[in-house]
This record gives C-alpha cells, sequence and structure tokens, in this order.
C-alpha cells in the first residue's frame, strides 16, 4: 500500500469515529430535559371518570386516565394527588399510591393512572353521589380531572335458607351464594324491588314466590355487575329454580335477565293447577335456555322470552302448558342459535339414556314464534305417550304450513320495530296487527288496553 493511499485510509477512519462519536452524543436528546415553559400543555384522555352505580363494600371496576406529552420537550409533573382524599385510589405509573412526586413525562410519551374505589356502607335506602379531584401539577400548570360514583347500600344474602320472608324496594338484594326458599314458605317480592345475584348463586324455590310489580315498577332478577360491559351480557348467574313440590308461583311485570337459564321449573304431579303463573313478564339475554319447563304445568300471559343460547323456551317431558297473547322470539345478533325457538315434546331422554314420558297438554294462541331457524316452532310426540294440543292463531316461522295459523318463511317481513336492538313491540306495518282472537287477556305487556281485534304476540300496537 502506497503512502499515499495509506493517509486517505487513516482520513476514513478517523472521519467514521468521530462520526460514531458525534451519533452517540446526539443519542442523549434534548427531549430528556424537562422544560419549564409554562406554556408547556398537558394532554387528558378525558375531563371526568365516570362510574356506573356501585354496591357498597365491593371493589368497583378499573377505569383508565391517562396523561400525553404532545411536545418535542419533557415535562416535570411536580405532583399528582388525590384532592379529597375519598374511598377512590390511584395506581400511578404503575406505583399503588394516592400522591406521586417529580415524574418525568418524556416527550411524545404519556403516562397511565389507573383509578377504582370501595365505598363505605351509609345506611341509606337511596344511591348517593362519591366525587373525588385528581389534581396534576406542572410548570405553574394545574388540571382537575373529576372522579365520580353513585353509591348504593344493598342487602347481602347467601348460603342461606328462608321463610316467610317479604322483600321490599327500599334496597337491591344482592345474593352472593345460593338461597333457598324452604318447603312450605312464602317468599314475597313487593314492587319495584330488585334482586342481583352473583356468578354462582341461584335462587331456589322448594315453597312459593309471590313477586307482583306494576307497569311502572317491575321487578328485576339480574347479575350484579351493572357496568356496561354486563348490561346484556349472558349466563351471569344460574338464574331461577323452582324445585320438585313449589307450587302457585306467581311472577306479574317482572324482568329476568343475563342467566344462564332464566327459568327452571321441574314439579311432576296429577293435578293441572299453574306451578307457576308468568304474565306482563320478559325473560331475556340467557345463555342456554330462556323459560325451561320440565313435567310441569306453567300459564304464560303477555310474557316476552328472548335473545336465548339455545331455545327461548323449552318445556319437555310432559306437563300442561298454557300460552296466550306471548312473543317467544329468538334472533341473537352477538351470537348463533341453531336450536328452534320454541319446543315441545311429551319425552326426554336423560344423560343416562333413561326416558322420561308423561302425557302433554298444549294451549298456544295469540302468540309470535319466530327466530332464525327454518322451523322455530317444534314437536317431538311419543306417540305411546298422551299428547293433546290446541294451536290457533299465532304467527309462525316456519316454511311449513301449520292449520289455523300464519305462518311465515320470509325473515324480512314487517313485524318488530327493531330486531337489531331487541325491540319486540310491533312496527307499524306489522303482519300481526289485528290477527288475534279475543280471550280474557284484555292488556299488554306493558298494561295497555287491548282493542276489540286484539294484535298477536304480547305487544299491541297503539293508535295515535
Amino acid at each position: 500500500m502506497t503512502n499515499h493511499l495509506v493517509h486517505n485510509f487513516f482520513r476514513l477512519i478517523l472521519v467514521v469515529v468521530l462520526s460514531t462519536i458525534s451519533f452517540l452524543f446526539s443519542c442523549d436528546p434534548q427531549d430528556d430535559v424537562p422544560s419549564t415553559s409554562p406554556n408547556m400543555d398537558l394532554l387528558f384522555s378525558t375531563d371526568t371518570v365516570l362510574f356506573d352505580t356501585l354496591l357498597t363494600e365491593r371493589l368497583s371496576i378499573t377505569k383508565r386516565l391517562r396523561i400525553y406529552n404532545t411536545r418535542t420537550s419533557a415535562v416535570n409533573i411536580s405532583d399528582i394527588y388525590l384532592t379529597d382524599g375519598s374511598e377512590y385510589s390511584l395506581i400511578i405509573n404503575g406505583k399503588d399510591e394516592n400522591h406521586a412526586e417529580n415524574l418525568l413525562l418524556n416527550a411524545k410519551d404519556s403516562l397511565l393512572i389507573l383509578v377504582k374505589l370501595t365505598i363505605d356502607k351509609r345506611d341509606l335506602d337511596d344511591p348517593y353521589l362519591i366525587k373525588d379531584v385528581i389534581t396534576t401539577n406542572w410548570n405553574n400548570n394545574s388540571h382537575q380531572t373529576l372522579l365520580i360514583a353513585w353509591g348504593q347500600d344493598a342487602i347481602y344474602l347467601g348460603n342461606k335458607i328462608l321463610c316467610n320472608q317479604t322483600f321490599t324496594a327500599d334496597r337491591p338484594y344482592v345474593f352472593y351464594d345460593s338461597v333457598l326458599i324452604d318447603s312450605g314458605c312464602l317468599l314475597t317480592l313487593e314492587a319495584g324491588t330488585t334482586l342481583l345475584f352473583d356468578t354462582h348463586a341461584p335462587l331456589l324455590i322448594a315453597g312459593q314466590l309471590i313477586a307482583v310489580g306494576d307497569s311502572t315498577n317491575v321487578i328485576t332478577f339480574r347479575n350484579s355487575r351493572w357496568d356496561i360491559d354486563y348490561h346484556i351480557a349472558p349466563g351471569q348467574w344460574p338464574g331461577i329454580h323452582f324445585l320438585m313440590g313449589s307450587e302457585d308461583n306467581l311472577l306479574d311485570y317482572t324482568i329476568i335477565e343475563n342467566a344462564i337459564t332464566g327459568i327452571t321449573i321441574g314439579n311432576p304431579d296429577e293435578d293441572i293447577l299453574a306451578d307457576l303463573t308468568l304474565k306482563h313478564s320478559i325473560i331475556r339475554n340467557s345463555s342456554q335456555m330462556g323459560l325451561a319447563a320440565y313435567s310441569s304445568d306453567v300459564v304464560g300471559e303477555n310474557l316476552l322470552i328472548m335473545n336465548s343460547g339455545s331455545s327461548s323456551l323449552f318445556n319437555a317431558a310432559g306437563g300442561f302448558y298454557h300460552y296466550n297473547h306471548c312473543t317467544f322470539v329468538n334472533t341473537p345478533n352477538s351470537f348463533y342459535s341453531s336450536d328452534p325457538t320454541t319446543i315441545f315434546t311429551n319425552h326426554l331422554t336423560l344423560s343416562d339414556q333413561s326416558k322420561i314420558s308423561e302425557n302433554l297438554y298444549l294451549t298456544l294462541q295469540n302468540s309470535i314464534i319466530w327466530g332464525s331457524n327454518d322451523n322455530d316452532l317444534l314437536f317431538s310426540n311419543d306417540e305411546q305417550t298422551g299428547w293433546s294440543s290446541s294451536v290457533h292463531h299465532n304467527l309462525i316461522h316456519s316454511n311449513t304450513a301449520l292449520n289455523n295459523n300464519f305462518t311465515f318463511f320470509d325473515s324480512l317481513i314487517s313485524l318488530f320495530v327493531d330486531i337489531e336492538n331487541y325491540n319486540y313491540e310491533l312496527d307499524s306495518g306489522s303482519v300481526a296487527i289485528g290477527l288475534g282472537q279475543n280471550s280474557p287477556v284484555e292488556d299488554d305487556l306493558l298494561g295497555r288496553k287491548r282493542d276489540d281485534q286484539p294484535d298477536l304476540g304480547a305487544y299491541e300496537k297503539q293508535s295515535l
């Protein structure tokens, strides 16, 4: 190698070394040096962290608040703290603390605050407001993020046997474990009563349940989680179970929602008196069946059963069933159900392959049966067992004609107000209007009077 080439080679090495040194020093950016300018603004993901109504003495869900630095310089947050020191608690930048100081927020970065709370019992019937403020200070700037929740005192029940009790609408009843109404005992629910159930908490009725609400104060059975993701979440609790020997139960103006199976009843007996009467009631958002009855006697009037993972109505192993002005519909938009909306059968094969067969007596009239299957009304008759049915003046989603009924297979016919949002009142042009037969049922699910030519289903279309 000539001296000229050696000289140029060392010059090249020197340039590379100097460039590398310059690059390394440039990796200590000025944006990590906090700016002290009062014009350094921060962005907050929200000005208000809002919780749904929360049951006292239970931990809330966790809400998120993010603080964004969109500038090209870092900023030092002098402190973040809860202003009033209430029942809220914070996790600031990964640390469980309600007051943090000197937090460096780099350029183009964000800081996460997690918010949760447990509300102490106030011994009040009405919900009460729980407020606080997260204050954030930096560079002589201050920002307040409002925290809002409503607390609700409740009566907690679990692993109990009750007898001759009356529940009122003053406070919700929260079931954290199973509760049994003992044989020969009565549970009475007053209008407006709310019963909330944890994941493994069924309501077991060996005695009698009388739940009578009214059109403005319905009685509600539902899951105990109130946050928005659980408003219509199926399968959140086991449901109501009427056990053998339970008779003369009445549910009027009630809502049963978000259960595995909304109502299960199995009470074989020799009489035809109603074991369960359902009026002006809704069973919805069940992960399995809405109403499952086995060898039982059930009366349903102005009853809506909807949005079930399996059949909305399943009556098996015989029994006496009478349904008038009911809407049994299964058009879920969040999952697919391959089962017919309604199933009636006088037999049932158990898991051990043994078979129960009992006489079935069915009256079905002035009702709507609708779903997404070819036939949403299924009869399964063991001809060696008794079967007697009177099925007339119903609108049925089926590709098979049924005498004295109205059958349609076109899912696009005008029928309900809004299937997508589960509004099964009748549309103004619904084919179900005026097709009913006069019967002792003089009002509809909402308590509105039916006219002389009643509509099919649980709702009567009101004239303007």
